[in-house]
């Protein structure tokens, strides 16, 4: 992965489909977030921080990251 390019890890590659998420505080591999759309990054050089906005779900859900 030291070529700079994105690379499949899994989950559906069909538009807008449900996430399968489980038990809430349960962790598993099998677990599989929903598909986004308007999702966004930018990094703030003045701070140091990757901001990335997760966008938005299939059913209406957002997310923010600060990394």
């Amino acid at each position: 992965m030291n070529d700079n390019t994105w690379t499949w890890m899994g989950g559906s590659d069909t538009i807008n489909q449900p996430g399968f998420f489980g038990e809430k505080g349960v962790a598993s591999s099998e677990f599989i977030p929903d598909s986004r759309f308007s999702t966004v990054g930018w990094y703030d050089s003045s701070q140091h921080e990757l901001w990335l906005f997760g966008g938005a779900s299939v059913i209406g859900m957002y997310m923010y990251f600060l990394l």
